[in-house]
């Protein structure tokens, strides 16, 4: 009889050797393990991230990572179970097994008072239709300066983002997300977490192949908006900001500082994730679209819920 158990010693090394194929984002396959360890040993993956077996015996029927995160639903926060990853090996594959450990997850975290599943996956989301799960609406976008003189930057002042920025940083994205029926609520700890996934990432690569920023704006010796942003094999992109201006000013004007480092070159281009509200004056966004791989939200013990486009706050460093 299959049973979902803690992906720990054997399993784990096994669900590492399979999965780095699909998922080693161009690392080695000591860095694919050392990276994913790495990221639970933070603080907040300690706490909240693992992998889980559904396993017969000491065979490896399917696994997932799962994550115990907070989504803020209709104004209520929810305990979320966030899965991901789901693989089941080659040779287990057509029996259902993918279909029986979110299943089981989802009963699991019932138990553990969830009261909502997401996960992200770039196959058909018919297949996870078909467990009760409805896509949620977030818009990608490509973000552009819009035309202006590049002689000079924006009188902006910018350092780079430390720890002590990261509660400013969590107040802003509480009080910007108060306003949109889906979001995910983002303490400290999950906050670095993020981060600390972006540099992780780069670090295991091979040098120079990926670069992380980190930029804040701070006024009166508090931030008040801040920028991620990656560039690597996967582009550029805007993996996450904030902003106490609602209008995102400030983000619009530190983007155009970091373009003015290289009046020569054009300013590069930022895909990112955007609610549809977000539209700082200094830029434009163009080639609006679904992400390749799509959220989908399933309620547990009640109905799920249907978010309106214009109520979905999601970062692009929040997928998994």
């Amino acid at each position: 009889m299959p049973t979902l158990t803690p992906a720990t010693d054997a399993i784990l090394r096994q669900i590492y050797d399979e999965t780095w194929p699909i998922w080693s984002d161009g690392l080695s396959r000591q860095n694919y393990e050392r990276y994913n360890r790495a990221q639970m040993s933070t603080p907040w993956g300690a706490a909240h991230l693992g992998r889980v077996a559904l396993v017969e015996g000491d065979r490896l029927l399917a696994s997932a990572k799962k994550y115990d995160l907070t989504l803020r639903l209709d104004g209520s926060d929810v305990r979320t179970v966030g899965i991901g990853a789901v693989f089941t090996p080659a040779d287990a594959r057509r029996r259902g097994h993918a279909a029986a450990i979110i299943d089981m997850m989802i009963e699991q975290a019932a138990g553990e008072g969830a009261g909502a599943a997401l996960l992200f996956s770039e196959i058909d989301p018919a297949f996870y239709a078909r467990l009760g799960f409805e896509p949620i609406p977030i818009t990608e976008a490509t973000l552009a300066l819009r035309g202006q003189r590049r002689e000079g930057a924006p009188a902006v002042l910018m350092r780079g983002g430390d720890d002590r920025d990261i509660d400013n940083i969590a107040a802003m994205h509480a009080a910007r997300a108060a306003r949109y029926a889906c979001t995910l609520r983002r303490d400290p700890d999950y906050i670095r977490y993020a981060i600390s996934k972006r540099r992780l990432l780069a670090a295991f690569g091979a040098p120079g192949v990926r670069e992380v920023e980190y930029f804040i704006t701070e006024e009166g010796g508090n931030a008040v908006s801040y920028v991620v942003i990656t560039r690597g094999p996967e582009g550029h992109v805007l993996e996450e900001w904030g902003d106490r201006d609602p209008g995102g000013a400030r983000v619009g004007a530190m983007l155009q500082v970091l373009a003015a480092r290289t009046p020569a070159e054009e300013a590069v281009r930022l895909r990112t994730w955007l609610p549809h509200d977000f539209a700082p004056p200094q830029l434009e966004r163009i080639n609006e679209r679904p992400p390749a791989g799509p959220a989908m939200l399933r309620g547990i013990g009640r109905d799920t819920p249907r978010i309106a486009p214009a109520g979905v706050f999601y970062l692009t460093a929040d997928a998994f």
